[in-house]
């Protein structure tokens, strides 16, 4: 069950690239919420549910996660508000390949790749 979590949370994330993409040309949230929060993704509802094992819950590529997961919210959420506001370059900058945006996700895939190895 965890393994499939895990790929479930790579799919998931990967595909918030697209979706702030097409926040930043549409210039406004489908989701009132967005991608601000990290309980509120498919990912997060499971991580901080008592459905991950206490075995889990103490490895260091849990404490990781939550911390990288926590980061690659609050960078979306960067994202989704600079192109709420209109602010496009900013949000696509933060896209760019070396981007805020795109460190963090690599970071946490990378993480997230090396748990599911684990588990």
């Amino acid at each position: 069950m965890e393994k499939q979590e895990i790929n479930n949370a790579i799919t998931e994330h990967a595909m918030y690239k697209f979706k702030l993409n097409d926040l930043i040309c549409k210039g406004q949230l489908e989701d009132h919420k967005g991608p601000c929060t990290e309980t509120d993704c498919q990912f997060g509802k499971w991580f901080y549910d008592s459905a991950v094992s206490s075995r889990h819950r103490s490895s260091y590529f849990y404490k990781q996660v939550k911390q990288l997961h926590g980061e690659f919210h609050q960078i979306a959420c960067k994202v989704a508000g600079l192109a709420v506001e209109g602010n496009t370059d900013e949000a696509r900058k933060m896209m760019d390949y070396d981007g805020e945006f795109q460190q963090a996700s690599n970071k946490l895939m990378e993480t997230l790749i090396r748990w599911r190895e684990m588990v």
